[in-house]
């Protein structure tokens, strides 16, 4: 099975490193004041902060699911180059945004909202392949 021949040090790294970009793209001086306010946010109360360790820690999950998966394609596609492994990542990435962006269209969420959404996932994407292809 697929799942025993993975990388998952490099798979935790890359997790690590796809929340770790959250942080950053989601910062209110970069993204994170234009996605709360296309969302409808408003800032976390004192009883809402309390409840963001367990959503940090889901999110982390989340994220390492998603690294299994592009783990899953760099083990059987086997890229020689970080280019080609840039190239899985932008692929998985766009597979990830189509689905967000169609989310959006529906719930009436402006297309820059969706191009918010969707750039998170496709630069997490992106760089968790990388990093699992410098990793073979």
């Amino acid at each position: 099975m697929i799942l025993s021949h993975l990388n998952y040090l490099a798979i935790a790294v890359s997790a690590v490193v796809y929340f770790a970009l959250g942080a950053i793209y989601f910062n209110p001086k970069v993204l994170g004041t234009t996605w709360m306010k296309g969302h409808a946010l408003s800032p976390p109360t004192e009883e809402e902060k309390k409840g963001m360790g367990k959503l940090m820690a889901i999110t982390f999950v989340y994220c390492f699911i998603t690294c299994i998966g592009i783990g899953c394609l760099i083990q059987i596609i086997r890229p020689s180059t970080w280019l080609l492994g840039a190239k899985i990542g932008l692929l998985a990435g766009i597979f990830a945004s189509v689905g967000i962006t169609v989310s959006h269209m529906y719930t009436r969420k402006t297309f820059l909202l969706g191009i918010i959404d969707s750039g998170y996932h496709l630069i997490g994407s992106i760089a968790a392949a990388v990093i699992q292809t410098l990793w073979l």
